[in-house]
């Protein structure tokens, strides 16, 4: 088949997605580092790194209404140069405080941007191929996903600072702006009075299945980002200590996403040309993965083994990613018809309630820990040559800390545990 235009549309906001995730989980390798630095809880450590999904999630349904007055592609050209801005600033951060800040602006940042892919996608895509465009531009997140964990912490063990992460990390950024601002056409829009698009857009937050679909998204997104950001610390528990080890293994379930999100692609479409729906391969892709989570957790807290525990995380990884191509090709489909597609991308991926399940995956656990097994024991204090932190430099395999009385061993028998070190695991809850 022929390059088409919208091929180009597929890459490069693909690309974009790329670059977001480097600036956005570049941070989860170095969470340690910063915590030392800083003399953070776990709390203050999950705040930290949820605060950008804060402001991500506010700016789903005001980046819709941004692109639709000034243009979708004007504002995908802004979103990325000012996180090529922020990524810079957040290197040169001095403070916690200054550093929050940051976090929050940059997740406005990639909140305009994700406000506005996805009606591109729609726009330049033909129907019987929307599966596909969806996928294929997703595959973007995936990859982004696996190199910013493996090589946030390649940079960070190179430079043994991680500061110099979201400097290198910054300038895919650049690169995304200049892609879009000029290969990237503007989408047609269609005008419309305000008379028209009023009872469809009080539709949208009233219909029925939407909001399954919008609870659809919560859970997953939850679910998906809970084991993502901690990942990295459960593999320490388990004896994983070494901090670009920890990061690759996390990091693969984005190339794992990368697979699930092109068979997807491709068997969604064609499903639905058979007659068969989307909601079925959704539904599917949904038990699958729950069932896999359930295992994850059943193997960590029994039977610790680094191998198990990587079979079925990453095996979740075709189905996480692999459900998103029909969601949102479906979620479209269910966008009120009277209303112009482009507020029915902005309402259909605006007021997708899905993403404030981001909201609670990092700070909830980090919170339970500090309740529970973070506060400090007199051998947990602060010396000049051991600050306070869950993520410390990285101590032989099998040490680590569960609880004020270091306990691991209690989580995991058999592994040995001399008196307190390391992180904790945010399945260890209560």
């Amino acid at each position: 088949m022929a390059w088409q235009p919208y091929h180009s549309v597929w890459f490069i906001l693909g690309f974009g997605w790329i670059a977001l995730y480097l600036v956005r989980m570049g941070i989860s390798p170095v969470l340690g580092l910063i915590m030392e630095e800083f003399h953070l809880s776990h709390a203050a450590a999950g705040a930290l790194f949820s605060v950008i999904f804060y402001s991500y999630s506010a700016m789903q349904l005001p980046a819709g209404h941004l692109g639709d007055r000034f243009g979708r592609k004007k504002i995908l050209v802004a979103g990325t140069l000012l996180w090529f801005f922020l990524s810079l600033a957040t290197a040169a951060v001095r403070s916690f405080g200054m550093l929050v800040v940051v976090r929050f602006l940059t997740g406005i940042a990639h909140g305009i941007y994700f406000g506005n892919d996805r009606p591109t996608i729609i726009a330049h895509t033909p129907k019987e191929k929307m599966g596909k465009g969806q996928g294929i531009s997703f595959i973007g997140l995936a990859l982004g996903f696996f190199l910013s964990v493996f090589l946030a912490g390649l940079i960070a063990d190179a430079f043994g600072n991680w500061r110099w992460v979201f400097v290198i990390f910054s300038l895919p950024s650049l690169l995304a702006s200049f892609l879009i601002h000029r290969y990237i056409h503007e989408p047609d829009r269609e005008p419309s009075g305000p008379s028209e698009t009023a009872p469809h857009f009080r539709r949208a937050f009233t219909d029925g299945n939407l909001w399954l679909m919008y609870i659809t998204g919560f859970v997953m997104l939850y679910g998906f980002w809970l084991v993502a950001t901690w990942m990295p610390a459960i593999y320490r528990e388990i004896g994983v200590t070494d901090i670009t080890t920890g990061a690759l293994l996390s990091g693969v379930l984005g190339l794992m996403g990368m697979a699930g999100l092109l068979v997807s692609s491709i068997l969604t479409d064609r499903l639905a040309l058979l007659g068969y729906g989307r909601k079925g391969f959704v539904s599917v892709c949904i038990l699958v993965w729950a069932l896999l989570m359930m295992a994850t957790g059943y193997a960590v807290e029994n039977h610790p083994s680094q191998i198990l525990i990587s079979i079925l995380f990453l095996s979740s990884g075709l189905f996480v990613f692999g459900v998103w191509p029909p969601y949102y090709a479906l979620l479209s489909e269910l966008v009120p018809r009277g209303l112009p597609e482009r507020l029915g991308g902005a309402l259909g991926h605006g007021l997708d309630q899905g993403h404030h399940g981001l909201l609670f995956r990092g700070s909830l656990p980090g919170l339970g820990s500090s309740r529970i097994g973070g506060s400090p024991s007199a051998g947990d204090k602060a010396t000049p040559n051991r600050p306070p932190g869950w993520l410390r430099a990285p101590e032989p395999a099998g040490y680590g800390r569960m609880g004020p009385q270091g306990d691991l061993q209690r989580a995991f028998p058999g592994v040995h545990t001399p008196p307190p070190a390391g992180p904790f695991s945010p399945f260890e809850m209560g």
